[in-house]
């Protein structure tokens, strides 16, 4: 069962790229007349630069869809009982996430172009997040990257960020049992703890 909620996910994913690769892509910006050569550059470059994020966005609503509807198939649930199920398997999820909270990366770590990427900057396959739409530990891990990025940072500052995300980890880590126990409780059949087991949202 594991193997086949593994591989519908991978379908899922594949089919996001395929159906999102069919978008359309954005019309160019009119360009004022007597514009300089470099600033008809920084024109394109937002252009192509907005293009990709709203990409992203329409990736992500297709794979967040196509997840709602996956999660139902392997549950065997009605839309009824899944708005039952859902929000607390997203604060299961929100905390697990929380636990580890991380930067984003991009490049290899032994390639020259390496950096940590905030949050608020996003990946190519991750859309930016506006700071209401980041957790405490995503909006700290910004702040600690803002001060690496900074030669002049003192270690006292980003010692106090460092003891920030540790205690918003611990916060989080203390708070998943019983969000567990929680999503536990709304499951109604074998079937559905046993997939969720195999999966690690569950005891």
């Amino acid at each position: 069962m594991a193997k086949e909620i593994m591989i519908l996910i991978s379908l899922i994913c594949f089919s996001a790229m395929v159906i999102g690769g069919q978008a359309p892509p954005p019309i160019p910006p009119r360009l004022e007349k007597g514009l300089s050569a470099e600033e008809t550059r920084k024109a394109l470059d937002q252009w192509r630069t907005q293009g990709k994020q709203a990409h992203t966005r329409n990736m992500e609503q297709y794979s967040e869809l196509m997840m709602r509807q996956a999660w139902k198939r392997f549950l065997r649930v009605a839309e009824q009982q899944w708005q039952t199920i859902e929000p607390n398997v997203k604060r299961q999820q929100a905390l697990s996430s929380e636990a580890r909270v991380h930067a984003l990366g991009g490049g290899g770590l032994n390639s020259p172009k390496y950096e940590w990427k905030k949050h608020s900057e996003g990946t190519s396959s991750q859309s930016p997040k506006a700071p209401h739409e980041m957790s405490d530990g995503e909006r700290l891990v910004d702040e600690l990257i803002d001060l690496l990025r900074d030669e002049n940072s003192k270690d006292e500052e980003i010692r106090k960020k460092i003891e920030a995300i540790q205690q918003v980890r611990a916060k989080a880590r203390a708070a998943l049992p019983q969000a567990k126990k929680e999503l536990a409780a709304v499951l109604t059949n074998p079937r559905q703890e046993a997939i969720f087991l195999v999966l690690g949202s569950i005891d």
